[in-house]
């Protein structure tokens, strides 16, 4: 029989007028530690939720951050998917990969098996659709969270985010995010540089929108459309939160730190030629902006700052030690009790590109008070040889 799951934003969440106070005030910290719990000796037992390349990467990291995480659990929607992550880790961190073949699991209840076999923490890199129902199961489980960016693909899935990790900071639990460039050496020079009055006030923050697909895994025979639509997700914008979304939260994040992270007060399209190619400005009330250009992502990042009184660029680093550093300080911050706590910068962060894709669309202003209502969810159910719900994956 088929199974209908749909997820839904919690009756605890307040109402849509208070949005704003909510995603721009409640979170507005973006390192605050969450409440104080007792430090983690021993073992860290670690679960993967979504075994493709970025998940399995971010266990890796996450062992190689302490010599007791132990790998104990990984999930997926298919089965080759965990199958190759296992190979992966097996050969990477030799025995904390200490997962079984019972401890391997797929299908569209793959995380909820993760999370039953006694994780401590847990790496939720599936699809970004489905990271709001992965998240609350994982807080509930008592897990703590390193969440893969954006936080979700439309402002209810957000908002349910948001309130799972206030949770989390009630419990204790420590909430790591996908965005790596706070950790990236050179980015954190520039923009402390900045911050310091290096070129006065910042008035102008000009980033490059990702767009374009960066992979694409051809049909196989066997796989019904629902299975190649859902293994090929970061091409489709109902399950990826689209281009501007999926990829360029990481720019945006940037350019909102270097604003002070604080949200925008509306979007507006861009006038002129580039009018035609999507681009968007964020307008925020001191009379600073954000200008997002899209563009064929060609694995060049970098954002251009202009102040009063001269102008700096972001670049990343290009060793990637960030991705490392993001995993060693998670797992230090369980280990000592006072873990991280990033739902602030992840939530602002995907709030504002969900923000850009809707004025990129649409070619309308939008306030950010208004985005709760203007945004209709972006996940549809699907279906996978006529029994399982992919909302569950």
């Amino acid at each position: 029989m088929t199974r209908s799951v749909q997820r839904s934003v919690p009756s605890s969440l307040m109402p849509r007028r208070d949005f704003l106070h909510v995603a721009a005030g409640a979170v507005a910290a973006t390192a605050a530690m969450p409440t104080a719990r007792a430090g983690h000796a021993g073992t860290i037992r670690l679960g993967l939720i979504g075994c493709g390349g970025r998940g399995t990467g971010a266990a890796t990291q996450a062992a190689l951050a302490d010599p007791e995480v132990e790998i104990v659990a990984i999930g997926d929607a298919f089965a080759d998917h965990a199958s190759s992550a296992a190979d992966h880790l097996a050969r990477d961190v030799g025995e904390r990969f200490a997962c079984p073949p019972q401890r391997r699991f797929s299908g569209p209840d793959a995380f909820r098996r993760v999370l039953d076999a006694g994780v401590d923490a847990v790496v939720i890199a599936a699809p970004p659709h489905l990271r709001p129902q992965h998240v609350n199961a994982a807080v509930a489980a008592g897990c703590h969270v390193f969440c893969e960016t954006p936080a979700a693909t439309d402002v209810a899935g957000v908002l349910e985010i948001e309130m799972a990790f206030a949770r989390a900071r009630v419990a204790g639990l420590s909430v790591a995010s996908g965005l790596h460039a706070r950790r990236d050496a050179e980015v954190i020079a520039a923009i402390d540089g900045v911050h310091a009055g290096s070129i006065g006030r910042p008035l102008r923050v000009e980033v490059s929108a990702a767009r374009g697909a960066p992979w694409r895994v051809p049909t196989r025979p066997g796989w019904t459309a629902a299975e190649a639509r859902l293994r090929n997700w970061i091409t489709d914008d109902a399950l990826s939160g689209g281009p501007f979304v999926e990829r360029s939260v990481h720019a945006i994040d940037r350019a909102l730190w270097v604003l002070g992270d604080r949200a925008p007060e509306f979007a507006e399209p861009l006038a002129g030629g580039r009018a035609q190619s999507g681009a968007v400005r964020y307008r925020f009330t001191d009379g600073a902006e954000i200008v997002a250009v899209p563009r064929i992502d060609d694995g060049v990042h970098g954002e251009t700052v202009t102040g009063t009184r001269g102008g700096c660029g972001l670049r990343l680093s290009g060793d990637g030690r960030r991705f490392q550093a993001t995993m060693t300080q998670f797992i230090a911050g369980i280990r000592c009790g006072r873990g991280l706590d990033e739902a602030g910068i992840l939530v602002r962060g995907t709030l504002a590109a969900i923000m850009g894709r809707r004025v990129s669309v649409s070619r309308r202003p939008l306030a950010w008070a208004e985005l709760a209502a203007a945004d209709a969810p972006a996940s549809p159910a699907l279906q996978i040889d006529g029994g399982v719900n992919l909302g569950d994956v």
